[in-house]
């Protein structure tokens, strides 16, 4: 991480950054990030983005440093307006292009950039002041795709049933849970730091059974996963918006080969682990069945999200590209 000075004599720190399977690596120039901002708009909180917008009239710089050609284009707004860049291997959301007239001839006809400082690397975010935007109350209100699948047949104790999609709605989700997601939800809830949830912005809640989970059936075949570090499990996500959903079990490796990785002592914890939890980001969550006054900024406010560092935890740990 290099330092520079900007033309108005504000200090300029480069940071490097990358999409979680390194086929996107950038460098960013800026002033040293002590804040982002948070859009409470259906993309922004659906993919859990914290911006920083860099400013090429006082000598920020975004440039690319490796493009293997992996990253998608999504665009969203009523107009077009924003182009979101995700990695199709990994479902990093990277970056943002704006599309909207003015801004192109704001920064010389090339398209202001937002990047999302989750990717970038050795950033703490819990550190970071977070700036509230109320993209959501910009017109036209994003209408979510209805789920109409089979409800999830679990049999939960006081349950709740919820339905999430991605923000295309190619791929549309149930859940139950045991209890409201509120503040008298007492089941686990986690913002974890490691590498891959850290750029993936999860809210993870850890329903015990599939059975308290069901797609559409349409959806399954919209959906791609990703498997990182010991590949023990896949973080999935929708192949046309790049919207995360699920955290589960990687069907491709054997007990063997985790009793391998682990150690025997860990095995059997690992293997308990990988039996009974189904996570789910509630950021894709858009209703609760039978609340209709229900929304997700007033779920956020009332649950009890604990911060787990799984980037201290998780050993080996990650290497930044």
């Amino acid at each position: 991480m290099s330092t520079s000075t900007s033309s108005d004599s504000q200090p300029l720190k480069s940071y490097r950054g990358n999409c979680h399977c390194g086929a996107f690596i950038f460098t960013l120039l800026v002033p040293e990030i002590v804040s982002a901002a948070s859009c409470n708009c259906s993309i922004c909180r659906k993919k859990g983005y914290l911006w920083v917008i860099p400013d090429t009239t006082k000598g920020h710089k975004f440039e690319v440093v490796k493009d293997e050609g992996k990253l998608t284009d999504y665009v969203t707004g009523p107009k077009g307006t924003k182009n979101h860049k995700f990695c199709e291997v990994c479902g990093t959301g990277v970056y943002a292009v704006s599309c909207e007239k003015e801004e192109q001839e704001e920064e010389n006809g090339k398209g202001r950039i937002w990047v999302n400082v989750r990717a970038v690397q050795e950033l703490k975010i819990w550190d970071l002041e977070i700036k509230e935007f109320d993209g959501k109350s910009i017109p036209p209100p994003y209408q979510p795709a209805p789920f109409d699948g089979p409800e999830p047949t679990a049999e939960v104790e006081n349950g709740v049933v919820y339905h999430g999609s991605c923000h295309c709605g190619a791929v549309k989700v149930a859940v139950k849970t045991k209890g409201p997601l509120d503040k008298t939800y007492k089941e686990r809830v986690f913002d974890c730091n490691c590498s891959i949830c850290q750029r993936g912005g999860y809210i993870w809640i850890y329903p015990s059974s599939p059975d308290q989970l069901s797609f559409t059936p349409e959806s399954r075949s919209n959906l791609t996963s990703y498997a990182c570090l010991k590949k023990f499990m896949c973080k999935t996500f929708c192949k046309t918006c790049g919207v995360h959903l699920t955290n589960g079990a990687n069907p491709a490796v054997t007990e063997d080969e985790i009793r391998a990785k682990v150690g025997e002592e860990n095995a059997e914890i690992t293997l308990r682990f990988l039996k009974s939890n189904w996570p789910i980001t509630v950021r894709c969550l858009d209703r609760c069945v039978g609340d209709d006054g229900w929304d997700f900024d007033g779920m956020m406010k009332e649950l009890n999200v604990v911060q787990a560092d799984g980037w201290g935890r998780i050993h080996p740990g990650y290497v930044n590209p």
